[in-house]
């Protein structure tokens, strides 16, 4: 994913794991077999910043924040010795209807998670830009996986509605264009097409030519994946 990612901001910002303390995996380590949310198994195949791309048994690859994994539980278990004595029934418990007596056997349902999706292709240089709505007025953003929070040049956080007098410039990054100070904010919503995120940590650069995209509002999806030239986010 190097090909599309501009390391432009060095404050980092930690993000909470999905799993418990112990649980999520700490890095992404190529040939590990882990978990996701959805309990599917899988191997990673690639892994890059906060980024593994799991390769599933049925030949699909998607892209997960490492915090989003576990390592996958032991596949070598011992079959278990087959018991074919019926166990008594417990006090309380409805027992099974007898074959033949008409009365249909219970219906189990199981929740499926709406998955969401929008697909960006890439520019000949591997970049993906977009456009989304920043506390209601649209703003260009280039997408930027070693940022490590949504950064907005000055005329966008104008545009935002962030005036220069609320900025407090308290901290400093190394971008492009040399060292320049920042001002963390929260951004009431970002808002691209059906996908809505609230309360964004982010912060405004004096030194930036485009907005940035960073890992404050990527790390709150369900995933997303740079593949075949374009880039998939899902929530």
């Amino acid at each position: 994913m190097s090909g599309w990612t501009l390391t432009l901001c060095a404050i980092l910002v930690v993000g909470a794991p999905a799993f418990a303390v112990g649980q999520g995996i700490s890095q992404c380590t190529v040939g590990q077999e882990v978990t996701d949310q959805e309990n599917k198994t899988g191997v990673v195949v690639s892994a890059g910043n906060h980024l593994c791309q799991v390769k599933y048994p049925d030949g699909q690859v998607y892209g997960w924040i490492y915090w989003n994994l576990r390592p996958a539980a032991s596949a070598k278990t011992e079959s278990p010795s087959l018991n074919t004595t019926l166990p008594a029934p417990v006090a309380g418990t409805p027992a099974a209807s007898p074959p033949g007596s008409g009365v249909p056997p219970p219906t189990i349902l199981r929740a499926v998670p709406s998955i969401h999706s929008l697909v960006y292709r890439a520019d000949p240089r591997g970049h993906v830009a977009i456009t989304a709505l920043v506390n209601g007025a649209p703003v260009r953003f280039l997408v930027d996986t070693g940022a490590s929070r949504v950064t907005l040049t000055l005329d966008d956080a104008q545009t935002a509605g962030i005036g220069r007098s609320e900025l407090v410039f308290s901290q400093r990054s190394q971008t492009a264009n040399g060292p320049a100070r920042e001002a963390p904010i929260t951004l009431r919503e970002i808002r691209i097409e059906q996908l809505s995120i609230d309360n964004v940590a982010a912060a405004v650069n004096e030194n930036l030519n485009i907005s940035l995209l960073g890992m404050s509002f990527l790390k709150r999806l369900k995933s997303f994946e740079m593949r075949e030239g374009a880039l998939t986010i899902s929530w």
